[in-house]
């Protein structure tokens, strides 16, 4: 995946009319200072949090952005994980889950098949366990995604236990550390309860650098994140310095006005700057898709103009980023969407990836030489 995304931003840069530019981005200017002070003292961290659908959970879109950040202002661990491979759900890479016990999957958009009491906190899936004893293990697919630290999120933080030293850090995380860097752990119960549930973990480096979590739900929508507080309770646990929302393409196939859309993203940023004092958040317009006979999803056109009028949001503007790649034909095969007309092939999540990561630098750059 490494050198097609190099190839990707060599060829963006080449084609640099079709950026998209990122708008009102004067709001994120204090999340550039930050990143210059990374820069500049490579000292500390710099957390973004991007949250999403089925575009972003399988980690294709994201990646693309993580790697070309982390090479600049250095790699601070992997961050958010969770254990979707346990269930058949989409492959926890670069980490792999393994448990002797049966764990229950369900999504924020689908509470009834969760079993009673199960919460919806930082990943937006229900995952629990009713299992009495059990062990869970995480690990390190490659030595490079080793860790120093790992952190449990659950609804409790005194839920799991480990065999080695750990501080309870309340009221949701259990956490682990070590200097020298470990490629695997394992918990257990460390109570009897008839519901074990769990939220997800996040691994992070010693190292100084960048931390790029990527959070997605298959199937959900802005609101279904609203209906959770757990989820921006735990939102914190990140401690982000950014936050990047890529939703939209559910509520277009679920009749969501453009005006109820835009209710919901609003109200998405104010419960996360709740308790997230100050934290920026951009907003990526959703994606091209089709309807039956390869008619274009207007509801999406018309979610991105609604977007484009909001001053007080940043938007990368993903819809016409894809819309000049298509040209004046208006050709599909451009973008790279799939059969489902909804959902891109690897190579295409990778060049929209490519595509962010360099409008945001640029941006970046830019930032820095004219506040000199």
């Amino acid at each position: 995946m490494n050198s097609k995304i190099t190839i990707m931003l060599f060829y963006l840069a080449a084609v640099s009319s079709l950026y998209a530019q990122i708008l009102n981005v004067s709001l994120l200017h204090p999340f550039f200072e930050k990143l210059i002070q990374l820069e500049e003292k490579k000292n500390g961290k710099v957390s973004i949090v991007h949250i999403g659908d089925s575009h972003v959970q399988p980690d294709y879109f994201t990646h693309a952005i993580r790697q070309p950040l982390q090479q600049k202002f250095g790699d601070g661990g992997r961050g958010f994980i969770f254990p979707y491979n346990l269930n058949k759900h989409v492959a926890a890479r670069p980490y792999h889950f393994t448990s002797n016990a049966a764990w229950k999957i369900c999504r924020n958009n689908q509470p009834h098949k969760c079993d009673p009491g199960t919460e919806f906190g930082l990943s937006g899936y229900g995952f629990s366990t009713k299992a009495e004893q059990f062990v869970l293990s995480v690990k390190a697919r490659e030595d490079k995604h080793k860790f120093n630290t790992i952190k449990i999120v659950s609804p409790t933080a005194s839920l799991y236990s480990l065999k080695q030293k750990y501080q309870l850090r309340e009221p949701f995380v259990l956490e682990y550390h070590q200097k020298k860097p470990i490629s695997s752990i394992s918990f257990f119960p460390a109570k009897k309860l008839e519901l074990y549930s769990l939220n997800g973990l996040v691994v992070e480096k010693d190292a100084p650098g960048l931390i790029y979590h990527n959070i997605g739900v298959l199937g959900s929508m802005v609101s279904n994140f609203n209906a959770n507080p757990l989820f921006f309770e735990q939102l914190p646990v990140l401690m982000p310095d950014l936050v990047i929302v890529s939703l939209g393409t559910n509520e277009s196939f679920n009749d969501v006005t453009a005006e109820k859309y835009i209710e919901q993203v609003e109200l998405f940023i104010n419960n996360t700057r709740k308790l997230c004092q100050n934290v920026p958040v951009l907003i990526t317009t959703p994606p091209i898709s089709l309807l039956s006979e390869k008619r274009f999803n207007t509801y999406i056109l018309e979610y991105t103009n609604a977007l484009l009028k909001k001053d007080n949001i940043a938007i990368w503007d993903l819809y016409s980023f894809l819309d000049r790649l298509m040209g004046p034909e208006k050709d599909i095969s451009a973008i790279k969407i799939t059969g489902d007309d909804v959902h891109y092939t690897f190579d295409g999540y990778v060049y929209q990836g490519a595509a962010f990561a360099k409008d945001f630098l640029n941006e970046y750059e830019h930032y820095k030489r004219s506040r000199k």
